[in-house]
């Protein structure tokens, strides 16, 4: 018997497009970029952004590129409980293949960030939703509230877009 949406466990997504940026030098390759100072600002705000909206993050899982480690770390930093996971397939992933990841996730966690490129996070945040979502810019958050007992139960359109933040309003 399937219970009533309410009587389900609540699980919480966080996506997050990594700050900004500097453009690649010379030599450099696309993976080994950079956050820029205003990158840097950007994702320290949206950590204490986080921390006061979900206080009780889990798991911050990131794509191997220098700018959404860095990111992530910044996100982490007011909290050292959270675990940094660090998932290379994220840098070249569709929005089918980042439902796949969040589908997979441990039981165990109910509050997730994902911290990831575009154009597939803003592609998967609008996927996850029956609500109008803009485009990400660099350090952007859309956080998520599913109503299920397993994150392999989360579908397109199942979650309720809870909050969407630009950096230039945190």
């Amino acid at each position: 018997m399937n219970q009533p949406y309410y009587d389900k466990m609540s699980r919480q997504l966080f996506l997050i497009r990594h700050a900004e940026t500097s453009d690649k030098e010379i030599g450099e390759t696309d993976l080994d970029r950079k956050l820029t100072f205003k990158g840097i600002r950007d994702a320290q705000n949206l950590n204490a952004f986080l921390a006061g909206v979900s206080p009780n993050l889990q798991v911050i899982i990131h794509s191997h590129a220098v700018r959404t480690t860095h990111t992530a770390k910044l996100l982490a930093e007011s909290n050292p409980t959270i675990q940094l996971i660090t998932q290379p397939s994220i840098y070249h992933a569709t929005p089918n293949n980042l439902l796949k990841l969040i589908q997979q996730l441990n039981n165990e966690w109910d509050a997730v960030v994902i911290v990831g490129h575009n154009p597939t996070i803003s592609a998967l945040a609008q996927d996850l939703t029956d609500q109008a979502i803009g485009g990400f810019a660099p350090a952007t958050v859309a956080g998520f509230q599913f109503q299920v007992d397993k994150w392999a139960e989360v579908m397109p359109r199942n979650g309720l877009l809870t909050l969407f933040k630009e950096p230039n309003i945190l």
